[in-house]
């Protein structure tokens, strides 16, 4: 992005200016209708089927999807939502949170038994995002901003070898 052109530097912007030329308008949409939508009432589930040992939606369509061990990976894959929608939220480990969602929605989408089902657009949607967030990160307003992380390795100074 062009911050000045000539001799005239751009004026002093309001750091929350910033929210609205990144990708964070994006990832923070993204992670609270993740959230609300699926994360909470997943996790939800998943605690009342651990702790408490009541039945759970999930692991009946987990199982009719002929999936493995569906009382093991309905509540681990519900664990996985709301981990990755906590990090889009926050902003924090977006990438690494992008790639780990990728095979969930990827696994949806091969084993989803109704094929035309809201799901099914919602899964198409949030793989594009999460390939988006793969691509460009996690923006100007995230934690991994804050602490620098995932910065390139080619910013850095190379160390010049015989010196």
């Amino acid at each position: 992005m062009i911050d000045y052109v000539g001799g005239r530097s751009a004026a002093n912007h309001h750091p929350f200016g910033s929210l609205f030329k990144t990708i964070s308008v994006l990832r923070i949409g993204a992670g609270v209708m993740l959230m609300t939508r699926h994360g909470w009432t997943a996790a939800t589930g998943a605690y009342q089927l651990v702790w408490k040992e009541e039945n759970w939606d999930w692991v009946k369509s987990f199982n009719d999807a002929g999936l493995p061990y569906p009382a093991f990976l309905a509540p681990t894959v519900a664990l996985i939502v709301a981990v990755v929608a906590l990090s889009w939220i926050t902003g924090f480990l977006t990438r690494l949170f992008a790639v780990v969602f990728i095979p969930i929605l990827i696994g949806f989408l091969i084993f989803s038994p109704q094929s035309g089902s809201i799901y099914t657009e919602a899964a198409w949607l949030y793989l594009l995002i999460s390939f988006t967030l793969l691509l460009f990160g996690s923006g100007a307003i995230s934690l991994d901003k804050l602490f620098n992380l995932g910065e390139r390795w080619s910013r850095r100074p190379k160390k010049r070898k015989g010196w």
